[in-house]
């Protein structure tokens, strides 16, 4: 797009630095905010605004919209397709993991092409984007269904296929109260500060050391 706005080589290599400076966000926003200074590099060149802040549109919206992509797509959307397609994967169907990429690509390609055409359009008018795409509600609705799909996984025990279930005989009532309790413990450790990071390598290594022991 530059080098069809600045047909002038020196203009265009001048303009070209200054998308060379850091810029660091979510990548899928970033499709925002590349729509956003397309736009603004059209009206500088056009002279609709010759005064065109690209350099700060970006500084101002990268931070933000960072937060908020890692929030909707890291933390809410993956995790929730993940789970769905675990939750299949468990009762023995084979395409679970291309359910995964189904609709984990269906969400993020349609939403990196939306919020593209709505950066183009709004010059970079957040608001805008909020109006249309609220990823932080979205984000608190992905998170209570996911909790949902793994209380529904817990719950169909019974169906996984052999090779997934405990090898010790543990009671349905037993697996529900240890996994009512690992909540509750989890919950109130977070509350009271403790770093998510540390608490799912701790699942991890507990869920190593009942493979070993052959309770999983």
């Amino acid at each position: 797009m530059l080098r069809k706005l600045y047909p002038d080589r020196n203009e265009y290599e001048e303009r070209l630095k200054v998308h060379l400076e850091y810029f660091n966000t979510q990548p899928y926003c970033a499709s925002f905010i590349l729509g956003a200074i397309m736009r603004l590099e059209e009206d500088r060149a056009t002279g609709v605004n010759a005064a065109a802040d690209v350099s700060g549109l970006k500084t101002a919206l990268m931070a933000p919209l960072g937060a908020m992509g890692d929030s909707f797509f890291w933390g809410a959307l993956r995790p929730l397709t993940a789970l769905i397609a675990t939750a299949v994967l468990l009762t023995g169907v084979w395409w679970a993991p291309l359910l995964f990429l189904a609709l984990y690509n269906i969400w993020h390609v349609g939403l990196r092409i939306g919020m593209l055409y709505w950066g183009y359009q709004s010059g970079g008018d957040a608001a805008m984007l909020l109006a249309r795409y609220n990823l932080t509600r979205w984000a608190k609705r992905f998170k209570i269904m996911s909790l949902t799909v793994l209380g529904g996984m817990i719950g169909m025990l019974p169906s996984w296929r052999p090779e997934f279930r405990f090898h010790v005989p543990v009671p349905g009532v037993v697996t529900a109260v240890a996994g009512l309790v690992l909540t509750f413990a989890l919950v109130f450790v977070l509350r009271r500060g403790g770093s998510p990071i540390k608490l799912m390598f701790g699942l991890a290594l507990l869920c190593l050391a009942l493979a070993y022991a052959g309770v999983v």
